[in-house]
């Protein structure tokens, strides 16, 4: 009898153990954020595999967006949270008229890279920036999307070389997965990417980086994002309702920063990449190393208010948009 009471106890003590945990998952905040094919949003992955969100009492969940104009779309629409693209978008979105609250950052340093097909010839590339822009005048330059931030990096960098939009004919392909393909079979000759892109292209050997502003090459209106390329941001009515959510949110981002930022935890973040990112085959996972070691020095939520000025300053001195922007007040950093 007491064996059995005993068992009886300790069953009714699981069962409401299980009951307290699933009311608690059920309680947690939950923040969708947007995420991209290949590298993505590393913080947030780290923080998701290392248990930061639940740590700091909520829920974090990643959705795939690869561009970022629909990413704001989509965060204006209710769908997601937090959006994470080139600042450009932002101060574009927050000019006509959308409410929006930059957090702090996913990355720093710029997201995008200008890269040549192996099948063009670039008799400039030893000179850099600017004279290699010369080397696409009449080629076909593939961007994530039309409107995007990496369209308007690539116009920036041709104009910063005294070319136009016009010089060149703009595609729209995508991710690297759908980018790769395109390059590879000639489609394009040139493209304006993210990562893992640059790991493509030294795995592959099917394309190769000609100007990295990571490295500060390119013209200054993009070396000068460094600091604030890839903001997060919010709607600035949840800003304003859920203030201990995005505190708690940017605690989880720090600690994930500290762990990515540790040489000693290099291993640890690709594993998370690869777990969430995976291409087959050693090219593959070469790739994948290759564009994180180049792009994980950047993977910081801090953000740079004088990085993001210029950007908005940029875009008004160029008539991208209409009036001089205050980019303090799209700030509400955590």
């Amino acid at each position: 009898m007491t064996r059995f009471f005993n068992s009886l106890v300790r069953i009714t003590l699981s069962l409401a153990a299980l009951s307290w945990g699933t009311t608690v998952w059920a309680q947690m905040e939950t923040l969708r954020i947007q995420d991209y094919p290949g590298i993505g949003n590393v913080l947030v992955r780290v923080a998701i595999a290392n248990g930061y969100c639940e740590k700091q009492g909520i829920k974090c969940e990643l959705k795939t967006i690869p561009a970022a104009p629909l990413g704001i779309q989509t965060l204006m629409a209710g769908d997601i949270e937090v959006a994470f693209g080139p600042s450009e978008v932002v101060i574009q979105a927050g000019n006509k008229g959308a409410d929006l609250k930059i957090i702090g950052n996913g990355a720093r340093d710029s997201i995008f890279f200008l890269m040549a097909g192996a099948h063009i010839e670039t008799p400039n590339a030893a000179k850099g920036y600017p004279a290699v822009m010369a080397d696409l005048k009449g080629k076909k330059i593939g961007v994530t999307a039309r409107g995007s931030g990496a369209e308007f990096q690539l116009l920036d960098m041709l104009k910063g070389a005294g070319l136009s939009g016009s010089d060149v004919t703009i595609v729209p392909v995508g991710a690297p997965n759908t980018a790769l393909p395109a390059i590879a079979n000639k489609q394009i000759d040139a493209l304006m990417l993210f990562a893992p892109m640059d790991g493509f292209c030294a795995a592959m050997k099917v394309c190769r980086v000609l100007v990295d502003p990571r490295k500060g090459e390119g013209p200054k209106e993009i070396t000068q994002l460094n600091g604030a390329a890839g903001p997060m941001t919010v709607r600035g009515e949840f800003s304003q309702k859920k203030g201990s959510t995005l505190d708690a949110f940017a605690k989880a981002m720090r600690e994930s920063e500290a762990f990515a930022q540790n040489p000693a935890n290099f291993n640890a973040v690709l594993k998370v990449i690869n777990d969430t990112f995976k291409i087959d085959g050693p090219a593959g996972a070469s790739a994948v190393e290759a564009s994180l070691r180049n792009s994980i020095g950047g993977s910081r939520f801090s953000l740079d208010p004088k990085a993001l000025q210029a950007a908005a300053d940029y875009l008004h001195r160029t008539a991208q948009i209409d009036k001089s922007v205050d980019t303090s007040k799209l700030l509400q950093l955590r």
